[in-house]
């Protein structure tokens, strides 16, 4: 697995990996209304890195830079549990050497959990147009 930065060949990939993610995790959702365009529009103007085996993206990361507020963290339901999103977080950390900030939906057990394992701790909780999240921190 390696990290590469954002590319316009791997687009394609970005888009459905983001549709199938979401509609397989946020099942609380109407999620009806999902476009593969989605992507292009939930990602403008962020850093986008992603974890590829070969030509297969396994996930990606986007950021809001001047922030270092991780607006997505998507994992590929096939590569669940293979260490994906760990080295994104450890990419990220190793880039930057700052702390990161994210919101994680009070739904979403499993991220939840990913991060709290990560070392993320919550600094807030907020309510969304689609629900109720966290604000997590890591050091």
């Amino acid at each position: 697995m390696e990290i590469a930065a954002y590319s316009p060949q791997y687009l394609p990939a970005l888009r459905a990996l983001y549709m199938a993610s979401r509609t397989s995790t946020f099942t609380w959702l109407d999620c009806s209304g999902y476009q593969l365009t989605d992507f292009d529009t939930d990602t403008t103007d962020e850093a986008i890195y992603l974890a590829v085996t070969g030509d297969k993206v396994l996930g990606f990361i986007s950021v809001d830079e001047p922030d270092n507020f991780i607006h997505h963290l998507f994992v590929a339901d096939d590569a669940q549990g293979m260490g994906v999103g760990s080295k994104l977080l450890t990419m990220l950390t190793e880039l930057n050497g700052r702390p990161q900030t994210l919101k994680c939906m009070v739904k979403n057990e499993n991220a939840k959990q990913f991060y709290l394992a990560k070392g993320f701790v919550e600094i807030g909780k907020g309510t969304g147009t689609v629900g109720d999240y966290l604000v997590l921190r890591n050091k």
